[in-house]
């Protein structure tokens, strides 16, 4: 087909999260991954299994790996936490930018025309009453996990629920995000945060196996 049919049909692939665009060539995307590490357990999906199980046993508590997708971010990878309770999330769903931490590593990671453009295109909904509605409190915000190196999402996505992440990222680019989710009634914010240096080991780890 022509290059410009071809490159119009990658567009939505890319847009859909099946596909990835890398440095002028595509790759499969989170979508396909997910659905891959379902499926089957390559080397790969395998190793990064592994990385985000120590993490979990480490401290005891939901690990998530998601990656960019468009307008959003899709869950690759879960390892629910020793908890007596579960978090309502799966691998393959597709969730906000604005409102997760997982998503505001991947916002902190563009610049802030691309940020108003992708406000214009999806709003701010609100998913809670913390959730950020404005541009410039989402801007102020983003602001903070640039100079932390670490973004929260405090019941921002859903009640009770607080969630920490760091970037991972491949040649400087933010392609996703490792979280750790916790009920706020059982763990407080200075835990949670607390977690981060052994988040960042982590995101280090999953960096060189999606290299």
């Amino acid at each position: 087909m022509a290059k410009s049919t071809a490159h119009r049909l990658l567009a939505v692939l890319v847009a859909e999260g099946w596909a990835a665009s890398r440095e002028g060539s595509y790759e499969l995307g989170p979508r396909a991954r997910a659905v891959a590490a379902a499926a089957i357990r390559d080397p790969v999906n395998a190793s990064v299994d592994a990385v985000l199980q120590g993490l979990s046993t480490e401290v005891s508590q939901t690990v998530h790996l998601g990656l960019a997708a468009g307008d959003h971010f899709i869950y690759t990878h879960k390892v629910e936490g020793p908890q007596g309770f579960g978090i309502a999330s799966h691998v393959g769903m597709k969730q906000l930018l604005h409102s997760t931490a997982i998503g505001k590593c991947i916002l902190a990671g563009v610049g802030d025309a691309e940020l108003a453009d992708l406000v214009r295109r999806t709003g701010l909904p609100a998913r809670t009453t913390r959730t950020h509605d404005t541009l410039d409190a989402l801007l102020a915000d983003l602001a903070g996990v640039r100079e932390r190196g670490f973004a929260l999402d405090d019941e921002e996505n859903e009640d009770n629920i607080r969630c920490v992440a760091v970037p991972v990222r491949i040649n400087a680019k933010t392609i996703g995000a490792i979280s750790i989710s916790t009920v706020t009634l059982l763990t407080d914010l200075d835990t949670v945060v607390g977690f981060v240096p052994a988040m960042n080991k982590a995101a280090a780890r999953v960096q060189g196996l999606l290299t």
